[in-house]
């Protein structure tokens, strides 16, 4: 199956420049959307500048357009603050996933959503592969791969609904996907380190607070009040990739909101 990931900067030069690093050494197909004008290429990686900041759901859904555009099975956006494990590409959509496979995420260090949580968390490029993939109802957008067949009957990420900030928007993406009949996986065969949110900490210290105001106004109208129990289940199986016997269960603690 083949891919193509987007990759939406907004400056930020030194961290971008890191993953290309790895998604060269992955040989990924790969676009830099750069949302400010100013990405200086390390080599001869593809640059797609709009004519104005598109902001992160803008960014991914024109990387998505361009991947689906050229022919290509699935299309991934990925944050430009993370490193890759070895094996990035393969790991991401190995063998024996369900056939119902529509969005698809590595496992990640970050604490955001227990969902992608590995209990790993060293150097990405020391990430040891599991044959171990999980059932849930959303994944993180850090990380997020669609297939064409998803997005053709699903769509893109809603930036009407969810704004400038777009927080969310991943989650109303999942939830879509699985009301269309495509299966939602986070994949243990891949890992990625989340540098911190490095992104986020360089904004206004009130940023975060507005963007999850926006994301709970956004997901309530769309999704009812309870639309937390249906995005974060106390409960995340765990299987066996091709044999699909349930392995075991991650079950949420109260820290872990998403």
């Amino acid at each position: 199956m083949s891919m193509l990931v987007g990759v939406p900067v907004y400056g930020q030069q030194e961290l971008t420049h890191d993953v290309v690093h790895d998604l060269t050494r992955e040989r990924m197909d790969f676009v830099i959307v750069d949302n400010r004008g100013d990405y200086e290429p390390v080599g001869d990686e593809k640059v797609v500048t709009p004519p104005r900041n598109l902001g992160w759901a803008g960014g991914s859904n024109l990387a998505l357009r361009l991947a689906f555009a050229e022919g290509y099975d699935w299309a991934m956006t990925l944050n430009n603050d993370v490193r890759l494990s070895r094996g990035f590409v393969d790991g991401v959509l190995p063998e024996g996933l369900p056939d119902d496979a529509g969005v698809v995420a590595p496992v990640y260090d970050d604490r955001a959503h227990l969902a992608v949580l590995s209990d790993y968390a060293g150097p990405a490029e020391e990430y040891t592969p599991r044959d171990v993939y999980r059932v849930t109802p959303i994944v993180d957008g850090t990380a997020m791969a669609i297939s064409r067949d998803a997005w053709r009957d699903v769509g893109e990420l809603d930036e009407r609904s969810f704004g400038s900030y777009a927080w969310g928007a991943n989650l109303d993406l999942c939830l879509r996907a699985q009301d269309a009949g495509y299966g939602v996986y986070g994949t243990e065969t891949s890992f990625i380190n989340h540098l911190g949110r490095r992104t986020v900490r360089e904004m206004d210290g009130r940023y975060v607070r507005r963007a999850m105001k926006s994301m709970t106004r956004a997901m309530k109208t769309l999704y009812g009040r309870n639309w937390r129990s249906r995005a974060f289940p106390p409960v995340i199986e765990r299987r066996e990739l091709g044999t699909h016997r349930v392995v075991d269960t991650l079950v949420r603690t109260p820290d872990q909101h998403g």
